[in-house]
């Protein structure tokens, strides 16, 4: 089933979103010295970042292919929300490790 440029979009959101929210947590984890805790969050925002980043890569599959690319709001947050997330991953890993390196 194909889905819709906006139902893309809407997915997108989700996954990225809800990765960057564990992301956080993970990072109050590391914080408090729950370093496995955090790692396993981590982990699973992962797991949902690089889900969303497949949804990313087949609306740019399906445009190189011909098909035209709804651009409104929606996606321009969507992308958005994905590239937040993507940073946040590498922030979160360096904090994580000046918390380690600080025991």
């Amino acid at each position: 089933m194909t889905m819709t440029t906006d139902e893309i979009s809407f997915a997108l959101i989700s996954k990225a979103g809800t990765a960057f929210s564990m992301m956080i947590d993970a990072l109050g984890d590391a914080r408090e010295k729950k370093f496995e805790k955090a790692e396993e969050k981590k982990q699973e925002a992962e797991a949902l970042m690089n889900e969303a980043h497949n949804l990313q890569t087949n609306l740019i599959v399906n445009e190189v292919n011909g098909e035209d690319n709804q651009i409104n709001v929606l996606l321009i947050h969507a992308q958005d929300t994905l590239m937040n997330t993507i940073l946040m991953s590498t922030v979160v890993d360096e904090f994580i490790s000046l918390y380690k390196a600080g025991e």
